[in-house]
């Protein structure tokens, strides 16, 4: 398999303006192929400071006031929240404070997914929603865990089935402070080597996940994209 498709010819790129005209594939998508729509929380879920939601990654990198928020600390970008937004922000100024304020409008949201016939859509949970500062012993966030059943609910109220991702990159800032919190991308200072460091407060998340939703969640997706956050996220792979 892998000989053959070595053999194969790759199309040239195509310049700008340029775009083909034709394709030389063809075929059906199968009669049980499932379609649907798909979300990530810091891109519609608004409410980034309420009910008792921690700092994520993102409320820093985009210059969020995060004063006053659990897990805010972030030595190694400021001195003191806020932080400046990140200059390697494309769209300086544009932040997910309210984005499409799901969080507030997720019964409206679910009716206009009813309305339209759609019959699967899969969302992700923030792990700073759930739990705060992303470290279990600090707390389950009960106003997130609430938040979160009654979505469920409402979906599967309007006979709409539930897909999870559990990371879809929003990092809670509290297990991201090097050198004391190193996040996905913790080596080890002899060797250089990955050591997991966070992985235990992930598998905590996870299993809360699991315990909390799965009674109704049947199919989970672990990560969006991991290639894009460890290694684009990392700088091309220099944290």
């Amino acid at each position: 398999y892998g000989t053959k498709c070595a053999t194969l010819p790759y199309p040239a790129p195509y310049g700008p303006g340029e775009w083909p005209t034709s394709y030389d594939y063809s075929g059906e998508f199968p009669q049980d192929f499932v379609w649907g729509f798909g979300t990530a929380s810091y891109q519609i879920e608004g409410a980034y400071r309420e009910d008792g939601r921690g700092a994520s990654i993102w409320d820093t990198f985009s210059g969020a006031n995060t004063v006053g928020m659990p897990g805010a600390a972030c030595s190694y970008c400021c001195k003191q929240p806020p932080c400046d937004v990140n200059p390697a922000m494309f769209d300086k100024g544009a932040t997910g404070n309210v984005a499409a304020d799901h969080y507030h409008l997720y019964r409206t949201d679910v009716a206009m997914m009813k309305s339209m016939g759609l019959k699967h859509y899969r969302f992700s949970i923030a792990w700073p929603r759930l739990i705060p500062t992303g470290k279990l012993k600090d707390g389950v966030n009960e106003k997130g865990k609430a938040f979160y059943n009654n979505l469920i609910d409402a979906l599967l109220e309007a006979g709409i089935t539930p897909y999870v991702t559990l990371y879809h990159w929003d990092l809670p800032q509290g297990l991201l402070d090097p050198p004391r919190a190193q996040g996905w991308w913790s080596r080890d200072p002899e060797t250089g080597e990955p050591n997991g460091q966070i992985l235990p407060d992930w598998l905590d998340y996870v299993r809360t996940c699991f315990r909390e939703f799965g009674d109704r969640v049947k199919v989970w997706v672990t990560f969006n994209e991991p290639w894009t956050f460890l290694y684009l996220g990392s700088g091309y792979g220099k944290a």
